[in-house]
């Protein structure tokens, strides 16, 4: 019979065995939330925020000693709130959803008394019917008493806001009706994750004092997968299902990937699946010519998209494109040297920092842990510029001259 693909495409992992290196830190934060206090997890798009609120809703289950008992998560993804009533749309799907049957039940329960004492209907509040007479006001009461309805839920709960920068642009004040449903008298037994890919927009809701939720969690960032970790786990698929491979060329792949948690899931997908025939290696050859027609083929689409936006704005745009290709091509060193202005079209130095930090808003740019230094958040975006930008230096630019015989 034939071995599965070990690797994951796209979505959050949801197997234990599949999650690299992150069991310490899953423990650490679990006993922070069960400390009750609130925290607030930064990181990067597609760094592995869910896959990691995924185990650590593992490790809150379970009981850490008499003085951390196991918590109930309720998680509530925010990708696509844009409203009060979207925001209750996204709870009421996290509730009736829970993979507890237990919880579940006691959410339709709290559903119901909802609908007796202030006319809960989510049919009206998800618009499919007739909303007629309904007030902003209404709205607003009607996701207070959702949000108070979790704190019921159980003893010890925790909830997860995932991508919860997104409610820096819902309106109505929802931070405020956080604040008040779950982080006040009657909601001690709760604690909040706050997770978010964009950290300018979440440390506007947390350091700004005009804030309702300023100063109410504590801020950490989602750390790197180590180089060693991801090897190992590599290998040991690999291995498992089949596919001999050379060492050298799982340390192609994660220099390539730099250990991004999406981009090496995919990679080594893309290789395991090129090596289906019986007894192939998983070779550098092979990883490369796998990452070379990922970087050809439509999972470029969007990187696309991005540069087409940015090459059709207006000149702000503009030097967010130069930046990027600049910071593809050149790395991180000596952005602002002249000879870059005249290369990639800027005027002033000072374009190409203020550039960075609007792609890093965009969630196209981070600056790296410890250092500082600018990178594409994305390594095969950074990849796919290199390969589209004219200025980007070619083994046939460093290739010996022809001979011309006389």
């Amino acid at each position: 019979m034939p071995a599965v693909n070990p690797f994951i495409w796209s979505r959050p992992l949801d197997d234990p065995a599949k999650i690299v290196g992150m069991d310490g830190f899953a423990r650490d934060v679990a006993l922070i939330l069960k400390g009750q206090t609130n925290v607030a997890l930064f990181g990067p798009r597609d760094t592995g925020k869910t896959t990691f609120t995924v185990q650590l809703a593992r490790e809150l289950e379970r009981s850490h000693g008499d003085d951390a008992p196991p918590h109930t998560v309720v998680r509530v993804n925010l990708q696509r709130c844009f409203s009060i009533p979207a925001f209750i749309g996204c709870v009421h799907d996290a509730l009736l959803s829970h993979p507890q049957r237990r919880i579940q039940r006691e959410a339709r329960r709290q559903i119901a008394v909802l609908e007796k004492e202030i006319g809960f209907d989510i049919k009206v509040i998800k618009g499919s019917v007739r909303r007629s007479g309904v007030t902003a006001a209404q709205d607003v009461e009607a996701l207070h008493a959702q949000l108070a309805s979790i704190a019921r839920l159980d003893r010890h709960v925790v909830v997860v806001f995932d991508e919860f920068q997104h409610l820096n642009r819902c309106p109505e004040s929802p931070l405020s009706i956080i604040r008040s449903a779950l982080m006040s008298s009657g909601a001690n037994h709760v604690s909040l994750l706050l997770t978010g890919s964009i950290r300018e927009a979440m440390a506007m809701m947390l350091a700004n004092s005009d804030e309702p939720i300023f100063g109410e969690a504590h801020q950490m960032e989602l750390p790197a997968i180590s180089h060693v970790d991801f090897l190992e786990y590599l290998d040991f698929n690999f291995e498992a299902t089949g596919r001999p491979t050379d060492e050298d060329a799982l340390n192609h792949l994660l220099n390539i990937t730099g250990a991004h948690p999406k981009r090496t899931q995919q990679l080594a997908w893309a290789a395991w699946e090129a090596t289906k025939r019986r007894g192939r290696r998983v070779t550098v050859e092979v990883v490369q010519d796998a990452y070379e027609r990922m970087l050809a083929g439509p999972e470029a689409a969007p990187f696309e998209t991005v540069l087409d936006v940015l090459s059709s704005g207006d000149e702000g745009q503009a030097n967010e494109m130069r930046a990027l290709f600049l910071l593809a091509d050149r790395g991180a060193e000596k952005l602002t040297s002249r000879q870059h202005l005249a290369l990639y079209g800027f005027t002033t130095p000072s374009m190409i920092p203020r550039a960075l930090e609007r792609l890093r808003a965009r969630g196209l740019t981070q600056r790296a842990p410890g250092s500082g230094a600018w990178r594409i958040a994305d390594p095969f975006f950074a990849g796919w510029l290199r390969e589209q930008s004219p200025l980007a230096t070619r083994a046939s630019d460093v290739a010996p001259p022809f001979e011309i015989n006389e």
